[in-house]
């Protein structure tokens, strides 16, 4: 009986252990999911990271929009201008805790630089400024 107990308290916690690290990654993993949207040229993907609102500077565009304007803008660009490729220069986290990137987007026939800030917010990690401009 004491055996039985012992697996499955061992089971417990290896299944709480693996499910409970996926579900609390850091801005860093958030940072490498919004990376590889932005290489796929898939503003719905990326604009699921973003916070309820965010800074968005695109070409054109320069303000404070909903997530859902936001995404709407970003999906416009990348129509515009479909992704080529996307290459991070640059990553880092600051004193407060949030994390930036820093990348070359090649898009349409231009090269574009990308910046973008992760921040927790009430335990989750949302993109809050996202910046696209032309090199």
């Amino acid at each position: 009986m004491r055996n039985i107990r012992f697996n499955l308290i061992a089971l417990f916690l290896t299944v709480f252990i693996f499910t409970g690290l996926k579900t609390f990654s850091g801005p860093e993993e958030t940072a490498t999911q919004v990376s590889a949207a932005i290489q796929a040229g898939n503003a719905a993907d990326v604009a699921k990271y973003f916070n309820a609102m965010v800074d968005l500077t695109l070409p054109g565009y320069d303000d404070t929009y909903s997530k859902i304007q936001a995404g709407q803008i970003l999906k416009d660009f990348f129509t515009q201008n479909p992704v080529k490729g996307f290459k991070i220069t640059r990553q880092g986290s600051s004193p407060d805790g949030s994390q930036y990137t820093i990348g070359s987007l090649e898009a349409g026939k231009k090269v574009f630089r990308v910046y973008f800030i992760i921040k927790t917010v009430n335990g989750q990690n949302l993109v809050q400024q996202l910046q696209v401009q032309e090199n």
